[in-house]
């Protein structure tokens, strides 16, 4: 028994040891390439978590930008994950047709305003990328945002709210507009209100709960207190993005791989009634969109997947 621990505890620190290599390798290679510009850890805001990475293609005229948030349940996952193998063609291919590429790290869970400070951070490396525009060659009037898991959910917020520019902030980043021209989320939530998600699945208050326990369990949150906050009307509102969706929003590629039957926290988010669901509410806003949900019958036949639908939204 205690063979097998150690053998497997080899494995997979050698397995971690072997992706943080593959990871790195990527990035040397990526820094290498004389045709872009690769800035690491941009701080852009006070939070530790707060810096980016942006990848600038070499351009005589201003870049579109795509900015990526990774997954990881707000409780994990950095930027670096971006840089993974599955990853990187889709990458390159944003690079060769001109368009920048952003990576955040964002807050994590916590227990003074929940996942507030999380959603904020999404909205501040965007504004911190459009009010340096200029710095970065950037075309700040089309930027497109794609998210997987966590990441998703918080691109569905901005991407989702109005214009939260705040015109008389001291702060000239704050006035930046958080309009941007496409959404991408994989593996997403249709929503944050917890009665929407109840309804989903006919799911009781009592396994519910258990759940969301589940999920805020992690160092310094008060469970209690945020069992009872996160159903608070004026923390939802503040949010829940289904609520938000109006016909002004942008073009969306929404999906959803999950299992039919939710083994955890994190498969109940993936699952693919969340693509339905946010494709039901778009058609009857008029808002474009492309859903994929292939274990419902869902696949738009309009769009081949994420990079077809960035050229789409950022190319003329």
């Amino acid at each position: 028994m205690i063979s097998n621990f150690f053998s497997t505890l080899f494995f997979l620190l050698s397995f971690a040891f072997t992706l943080a290599q593959s990871n790195n390798a990527i990035i040397d290679s990526l820094m290498s390439q004389d045709n872009i510009t690769f800035y690491q850890n941009i701080e852009y805001g006070k939070n530790e978590r707060n810096k980016l990475d942006i990848i600038i293609p070499k351009s005589n005229s201003k870049t579109p930008l795509v900015i990526y948030l990774h997954g990881g349940g707000y409780k994990g996952g950095k930027k670096e994950h971006t840089y993974r193998k599955n990853n990187i063609g889709r990458i390159s291919e944003i690079l060769n047709n001109k368009i920048a590429f952003a990576t955040i790290n964002y807050s994590f869970l916590n227990n003074e305003d929940g996942l507030i400070s999380s959603l904020n951070d999404a909205k501040l490396a965007l504004q911190f990328l459009k009010y340096n525009h200029n710095k970065f060659n950037l075309d700040k009037n089309r930027v497109v945002i794609w998210g997987v898991s966590s990441g998703a959910n918080s691109v569905l917020w901005l991407g989702l709210s109005d214009d939260m520019a705040d015109l008389k902030s001291e702060n000239k980043v704050l006035r930046e507009s958080t309009r941007v021209q496409g959404i991408v989320s994989i593996n997403g939530a249709h929503s944050f209100n917890s009665q929407n998600w109840k309804k989903m699945i006919n799911m009781s208050d009592k396994i519910f709960d258990f759940m969301i326990k589940r999920f805020l369990k992690y160092p310094g949150m008060d469970v209690d207190k945020w069992l009872v906050n996160y159903k608070l009307k004026k923390y939802q509102d503040a949010i829940d993005y289904f609520d938000f969706m109006d016909s002004s929003d942008p073009p969306m590629l929404v999906a959803n791989y999950g299992d039919m039957v939710p083994k955890s926290i994190s498969s109940f988010n993936h699952h693919p009634i969340h693509a339905k669901y946010l494709k039901q509410r778009a058609d009857s806003l008029s808002i474009e969109n492309y859903v994929f949900a292939p274990k419902l019958g869902i696949e738009s036949k309009d769009i081949n997947g994420i990079l077809d639908f960035i050229l789409k939204q950022l190319t003329d």
